[in-house]
């Protein structure tokens, strides 16, 4: 499944975005998270699309969009993409799927930036600080010796890292398509950026306007999430009056990996609830 591949493309100031639609309908976009890419996606869209348009891409930076050096990828100029998407799409008021960090971009970007949103579904999500787990914590506070790490080693980390996400252990050809888009050296410095620019200070904003979200909101985790345990997710469904939470069996981190049906299903419940499917 590493031949996963979006069709289009779209100039952004921080470079070509690559992204795809699938199905006919009303409208899902599914944003990734890290150190993950659209790939987490493909099991997930096949059930969505026989009801929706659904809309997939890799944010700079990150799969096949487009990464290179001095790219700002800052958390708060991530989620300035997503306007800028929506109208290249002609989107107006989708629900919004965003797993792992993509919240703080997607709220930021309704918050801040005006993002006409229909409905919210965050998955295992990084919200409420602190999340960022001990090894891209101690990775960010190291980050120039991380970048003076040989390649193969650094791949290493990242491999080992990559592995926690999942409950069941991914097959050989699933974890390397993970994997790909940081192998090498161009791919190691990728990731070394994407760590870098781990800001919890970013999501602290959110925090304090939770309590004023009014797009309806679903939030959907894995029952084994070993990154972002259900305590979290308890602390976040707490700060969001209205938004029930749902646990994904035999699911870890990786929800969308792990359970792709029910989490789909589970998208999929949310807008037939909306009136929206």
């Amino acid at each position: 499944m590493a031949d996963w591949h979006l069709p289009h493309t779209f100039d952004s100031p921080q470079g070509a975005i690559r992204w795809g639609s699938f199905g006919v309908g009303p409208p899902i976009v599914l944003l990734h998270g890290t150190p993950n890419w659209s790939f987490i996606w493909r099991n997930v869209v096949g059930e969505l699309s026989a009801r929706h348009c659904v809309h997939v891409f890799d944010w700079p930076g990150f799969g096949r969009s487009d990464r290179f050096t001095g790219q700002n990828i800052s958390w708060d100029e991530q989620a300035r993409r997503l306007p800028e998407l929506f109208t290249h799409w002609g989107l107006v008021a989708p629900t919004v799927v965003a797993f792992d960090f993509a919240p703080i971009f997607a709220l930021r970007a309704h918050f801040f930036e005006g993002l006409d949103v229909g409905a919210f579904v965050f998955a295992d999500a990084a919200v409420v600080p602190p999340f960022v787990t001990d090894f891209s914590r101690l990775a960010r506070e190291n980050i120039g010796t991380m970048r003076q790490l040989p390649t193969h080693i650094a791949e290493g980390m990242i491999a080992a890292h990559l592995a926690q996400t999942t409950y069941r252990p991914m097959s050989p050809d699933t974890f390397e398509a993970y994997m790909l888009p940081w192998r090498g050296e161009d791919g190691v410095a990728a990731y070394w950026r994407a760590v870098a620019r781990y800001d919890e200070d970013m999501a602290a904003p959110l925090v304090s306007r939770l309590d004023r979200l009014t797009v309806p909101t679903r939030l959907l985790w894995g029952d084994n999430d070993a990154w972002f345990p259900p305590d979290k997710a308890r602390e976040l469904a707490a700060a969001l009056p209205g938004a029930e939470l749902r646990f994904l069996p035999d699911a870890g981190h990786f929800s969308p990996e792990d359970n792709p049906s029910a989490f789909a299903e589970e998208v999929l419940a949310f807008e037939r609830e909306l009136g929206r499917s």
